[in-house]
């Protein structure tokens, strides 16, 4: 079984552009979520990343933990400002992540 504390020291997101993506541009960066406290700093990190762009739409290309897609923490165009705080709760709870897994699987 995977606990969540597993899942988060490895869940990582490919954070890109729209404007690049749609100039034929894949340059992006794997982001690791455990190297970053919150939320706020993550989003700190994309907006360092993508400075060559005055208003960047972010656009995650590929992710690591399936978990944060299953509870609409994240998309190709969003990122949900809860991920860290859910996550959190996950963790604490006790249960293995495939819990969580199977009974998203079960309601979608």
């Amino acid at each position: 079984m995977t606990n969540l504390r597993n899942c988060l020291d490895t869940a990582c997101i490919y954070v890109s552009t729209y404007a690049k993506y749609n100039n034929g541009s894949l340059f992006g960066k794997w982001l690791d979520l455990a190297d970053y406290s919150d939320y706020d700093e993550l989003i700190t990190a994309m907006y360092e990343l993508h400075s060559d762009e005055s208003d960047p739409k972010f656009m995650f290309q590929d992710y690591e933990c399936p978990i944060l897609e299953k509870l609409g923490l994240l998309s190709e165009c969003h990122i949900s400002k809860d991920i860290y705080d859910a996550l959190e709760q996950i963790n604490n709870s006790g249960h293995d992540l495939e819990v969580y897994e199977a009974c998203l699987d079960c309601f979608r």
